[in-house]
């Protein structure tokens, strides 16, 4: 009974082992064949990585190279634009003196006009000039009428000259009456015998002491008239030579 009994704890025993064993086989084949397969996935992974790592240094290899290019290329715009800078700086400095030489072009081309105005304008009055003084070369006529239209006409070419010679004018023909009363009570010989001229002396020289006051303000006008010209005339070509020589 005793060897019955032992028997079958053996069996029993020798039993369980075997399907722990078959068990433990079993779950070892599991575990082995999940290790195969992540081993796998790891290395499957591992490619992937190295290959993305691969693309990435590719990559980077390419954009440290566009890197470079664009330094190069700004580098070179920064030169460009350097260069531009002189040139323009270059050019609004001849620019500058241009726009001086323009405006010094300027002033001395309106200093010209102005010039050339000026020896027209007086070129004007020495003709005047010319005008009046072949005019009053003549000698003034010596009856009244005569030589109020000679100073009348006088008057309108010396006023051309200058104005101020106008007056001079004025002040002639303000003595002229009373010169011309005078010189109508000249006392003309009744011949030429000796006679008649010693009966005229008398005559001719109570004429010469009995003149009105001022009759010879007429000969001295004509006179400061005559002299007043010749210093206008000189002014007029003193004008011209200082603008020429300006």
């Amino acid at each position: 009974m005793k060897i019955l009994l032992a028997a079958s704890v053996a069996t029993s025993l020798f039993i369980g082992i075997a399907i722990a064993a078959v068990y433990y086989l079993s779950v070892l084949q599991t575990t082995e064949a999940t290790y195969q397969s992540l081993v796998e996935n790891l290395r499957a992974e591992n490619i992937r990585l190295q290959n993305l790592l691969t693309d990435a240094t590719n990559e980077a290899s390419r954009l440290q190279s566009d890197l470079r290019n664009l330094q190069s290329l700004l580098e070179k715009a920064e030169q460009r634009a350097r260069q531009f800078s002189e040139r323009a700086e270059l050019l609004d400095k001849q620019v500058g003196d241009l726009s001086s030489q323009l405006n010094s072009a300027r002033k001395e081309l309106e200093d010209l006009r102005s010039k050339v105005n000026q020896v027209r304008d007086i070129l004007t009055l020495l003709e005047n000039d010319r005008v009046l003084l072949s005019w009053i070369r003549a000698e003034p006529p010596l009856d009244r009428e005569s030589a109020r239209r000679f100073w009348n006409e006088t008057r309108a070419l010396a006023e051309r000259s200058d104005p101020s010679l106008a007056l001079s004018v004025d002040k002639i023909l303000a003595n002229l009456d009373l010169y011309f009363d005078w010189l109508d009570k000249f006392p003309r010989p009744t011949g030429t015998s000796r006679e008649e001229l010693v009966a005229w002396c008398p005559l001719y020289i109570d004429w010469i002491l009995t003149a009105p006051p001022g009759v010879d303000e007429y000969i001295n006008a004509i006179t400061q008239f005559q002299q007043e010209v010749f210093l206008v005339i000189i002014g007029h070509i003193d004008s011209l030579l200082s603008i020429l020589e300006g």
